[in-house]
Order: C-alpha cells, then sequence, then structure tokens
C-alpha cells in the first residue's frame, strides 16, 4: 500500500507523521519504504541522514539526466529492521524544470514504484508542503492520501485545493487515492481546540482517522535526535498514540474499512513473492571509509551501485534481493578484499583466497 503524506500548510506534523508512522508500522513487522519527496529533505534529516553528503538520492532516480541517473533499489538506506527510506535531496525543487514539456511526467513516481523489486507492503511518501509536480506525482502514485490537520484556525485552509487536485487527477487519469484526515498537535486544555476538533470531525465525516497525535515535547526531542519518537521514548504519549495510528490503519485495511484498488500491473505480480529473497549485507568497519559488497550476484561489479551505506559507528549495510541459487561474495574495504567475518559458510577460490559463501533456496 502506498501513502502520500500531504498538506500544503506547513507546520501539521506531516514530514513528522510519516517518519513515525513508517516507524511503528514498521515496529508492527510490515516491510515499509519511507521516501522523502520534499526538497526541504525533513525526513532524512529526522532520521539522522544528511543529504548533501550522499552520493544518490531520490532525486536520481526521478531525474532523467544521464550523468546521474540512478535505480530506485541503489539509493534505499536500511534503517531498522523493517524500515528503510529513500532520501530526499534540495535538487528536488528543480525536478519540475526537467519534466516541463513531458506529457507521462506526472506518472513518473507511480512507474518507478510499479517496477521496484524490494518487496514492501507500506510505502510512505512524505509530501512537500506545496501542490506542485512532486506532490501531483505522489497522489497518482499513491492508493491513500493522509492530510495532517492541527488544530489552529488555519487548519482546513488549502484542504479544499488538495481536495480538488485529487478530483483532477481522477478526472484527468481516472485514478485518485483515498483521503482520510489525521488530528495532529492536539491539546484539548483549551475550547478552541475542542471546537476546531468539532469542525475537521464535520468536514471529513467518515475519512477521519478516530486516533489522534497530541501534542509531545518528546517529538520535538526525537527530531533533534535523529530517530523516530518510538525509539527515542517508546513510552512517550507522541509514541503511543502512532502506535495507535499504525494500528488503525492496517485494521482498517483488513476490514475493508479502507478500500484500495490493486494496481500493480500483471506482469509485475511475480515480483510480490521476493521476501524470502531479500538479503542484508552488513560489515563493521569502524576505521573503514568505503566498503564494497562485490559477488557472483553482481559479476564481481565494483562500482556506485556495489557501495554499501554508512550506518554510523562502523557499521555499513546494503540490502539486496537475490535469485535462487549459490553465490560466492566478498567485501572490498578501502581497496582490500576481505571474507565476510559474519558468515561462517565460506570456500577457497582460484587464487588462493577465501570467498564467503551464500545459498537462496
Amino acid at each position: 500500500m502506498i501513502i502520500a503524506v500531504t498538506n500544503q500548510k506547513g507546520g501539521c506534523a506531516k514530514t513528522t507523521t510519516a517518519i513515525n508512522l513508517a516507524a511503528s508500522l514498521a515496529a508492527m513487522g510490515h516491510r515499509t519504504l519511507l521516501i522523502d519527496l520534499d526538497p526541504q529533505t525533513h525526513a532524512s534529516i529526522g532520521l539522522g541522514l544528511r543529504p548533501e553528503s550522499l552520493g544518490a538520492t531520490i532525486y536520481n532516480v526521478l531525474s532523467d539526466r544521464s550523468d546521474q541517473k540512478q535505480f530506485m533499489e541503489n539509493i534505499i538506506r536500511p534503517y531498522s529492521e523493517h524500515f528503510d527510506i529513500a532520501p530526499g535531496h534540495v535538487l528536488l525543487s528543480t525536478i519540475e524544470q526537467e519534466f516541463v514539456e513531458k506529457d507521462q511526467a506526472v506518472g513518473k513516481l507511480k512507474q518507478i514504484l510499479e517496477n521496484l523489486v524490494f518487496p514492501y507492503e507500506y510505502i510512505i511518501l512524505d509530501c512537500p508542503p506545496s501542490l506542485g509536480f512532486l506532490t501531483f506525482n505522489a497522489l497518482f502514485a499513491s492508493d491513500l492520501a493522509l492530510v495532517p490537520i492541527e488544530l489552529s484556525s488555519f487548519a482546513l485552509f488549502g484542504v479544499a485545493k488538495l481536495l480538488s487536485m485529487i478530483e483532477l487527477i481522477r478526472v484527468k487519469m481516472q485514478h485518485a487515492p483515498r483521503v482520510c484526515a489525521l488530528m495532529t498537535m492536539v491539546d484539548l486544555r483549551s475550547r478552541f481546540a475542542k471546537s476546531m476538533m468539532e469542525r475537521v470531525r464535520e468536514a471529513f465525516k467518515d475519512n477521519l482517522f478516530s486516533t489522534t497525535i497530541h501534542q509531545n515535547v518528546a517529538c520535538r526531542e526525537s527530531q533533534q535526535a535523529g530517530i523516530p519518537v518510538r525509539h527515542h521514548d517508546p513510552r512517550s504519549r507522541a509514541a503511543l498514540d502512532y502506535d495507535a495510528l499504525a494500528h488503525e490503519l492496517v485494521a482498517q485495511l483488513g476490514d475493508g474499512s479502507i478500500q484500495v484498488e490493486s494496481r500493480i500491473p500483471l506482469e509485475n505480480r511475480s515480483r510480490i513473492d521476493t521476501r524470502s529473497r531479500v538479503r542484508d549485507f552488513s560489515f563493521q568497519g569502524t576505521t573503514a571509509s568505503q566498503v564494497f559488497l562485490v559477488g557472483d550476484f553482481n559479476n564481481w561489479r565494483l562500482d556506485e551501485s556495489s557501495k554499501l551505506w554508512d550506518q554510523g559507528k562502523g557499521t555499513w549495510q546494503k540490502r539486496v534481493i537475490l535469485e535462487p541459487g549459490r553465490y560466492r561474495y566478498k567485501f572490498v574495504v578501502d581497496g582490500k578484499w576481505v571474507a565476510d567475518p559474519s558468515n561462517n559458510l565460506a570456500e577457497p577460490n582460484p587464487f588462493g583466497g577465501i570467498d564467503s559463501v551464500i545459498e537462496i533456496d
């Protein structure tokens, strides 16, 4: 399921919701990908990344410039168990100019996600706080538009324009996501907040999550630390609220309260059952500056696509999907070829060294 978290109004906890909903779904055991489509890159920064220092981001996937082009699988970074992120970049602010005269540009993201090899149950899109090219792409690719609404005087301003864009997608593209609102930054100590809750309920009726996200200092603390709130303080009100939202979303999908159409092309459906073939390779090297993964599965190719991500504290990681078979492989650490120290299955190679071996059933 693809969920666009979107609202053109800033300060409504849009990115906070994208990060923490993804983290809570992952904690439930659902393989989840968060895609940062906002040129401000707050979702990436909120997970401790510095996009300006990354070799490739979602910009390189969306861009058609041949000198910067990357496959989606090459820019995805593992964050924690079941939780990956496709980081954003400030250059996303220029992407619309690249596609200004291309008719099929509005379906660019949809096409990329339909052809994504890695098997995710949930893909969360953190949209920009605007109704431009990137948001249009996200809405067209999505099954659900989750609209965070904070309870201020301007809470419902701009929502009508968002709904108009969704209706335009429905008319022009014969598809539009289901819309559900989420009340955020809730503080019920004031009568004004209570009256705004009633206005939001009246506006969205059944298209409103019953879970509300309460205002809580733990969210700000987790943002400063660059981690999801449930990793910062799992007993905080905010962490419990986002866990409740994840459970409500999954439950509504299960009982049909939220109905979405299956838009996976027939030729791609065989890719869904690939979970058993996803492998995470990791290497511990506190002094390493670069680590690559090479083996039979990539023709021992040493290039940008085989580079492991630096997860910090000496941990390097890469996720790949492998066809059934038996593969020899090694790490290349700052130019030195080494076997996988965490894998006891190994065999001699013709050059007098040792290769690690992995078998996929």
